[in-house]
C-alpha cells in the first residue's frame, strides 16, 4: 500500500508543475507593470530634485549679486516608460515662467519648480527661455546686471 501511494504521487508531478507554471506566468504581468511603476516614480522623484536644484542655484545667484557663476550636471534620463521631452529653463521678462524651469514628459505631461521667494527672472542670451531636448546635459548659470535688472542666463554647456 505505500509503494501505490508514492506511485500516485509520482505521477501527479506533471499536473502540479503544470499548475505552478500557470499560476508563474499570471504573475509575472503585475511584476513587470509594478516594477514600470517603480521606475516611473524614481524618475519623478530625481526629476523634481534636478529641477529644485537649478532653481535653488538661481534663487541664490540672485541675492549674491551679479558675477556669479553655478555649474550643473543635469541627468533626466528615465528607464520605465515614462520618458523626457523637454525641458524650458526660465522665460523671457514678465513671461509666465520667468522664474521656472519646466520638464515636459514624453506623454505630454509637465514638472514644473518656480522660484518664488525671492523671484529671480532666469533666461537665456538671447532674453528668452533655454529649450532643451536631450537628457544628460550641463547647464552653466551666471548672474548679470543689464539695464537695471538683475537676471540668471542659463547655457547648456
Amino acid at each position: 500500500m505505500t509503494l501505490r501511494r508514492d506511485c500516485d504521487a509520482v505521477e501527479t508531478i506533471p499536473l502540479r508543475l503544470m499548475i505552478v507554471a500557470v499560476v508563474a506566468s499570471l504573475s509575472i504581468l503585475p511584476a513587470a507593470e509594478a516594477l514600470d511603476t517603480l521606475r516611473n516614480k524614481d524618475f519623478v522623484r530625481r526629476a523634481s530634485l534636478e529641477l529644485d536644484e537649478i532653481v535653488s542655484a538661481a534663487q541664490v545667484m540672485s541675492i549674491q549679486g551679479p558675477g556669479n557663476t553655478r555649474t550643473i550636471t543635469v541627468d533626466l534620463r528615465g528607464d520605465g516608460t515614462l520618458r523626457f521631452g523637454k525641458i524650458h529653463i526660465g522665460d523671457v521678462q514678465g513671461g509666465p515662467n520667468m522664474s521656472s524651469a519646466v520638464l515636459r514628459f514624453g506623454n505630454g505631461a509637465s514638472l514644473v519648480r518656480t522660484a518664488d521667494e525671492p523671484p529671480v527672472w532666469i533666461r537665456s542670451i538671447s532674453g528668452g527661455p533655454l529649450v532643451l531636448d536631450t537628457p544628460l546635459f550641463v547647464l552653466g548659470l551666471r548672474s548679470v546686471f543689464e539695464n537695471h535688472t538683475l537676471s540668471v542666463v542659463a547655457e547648456a554647456m
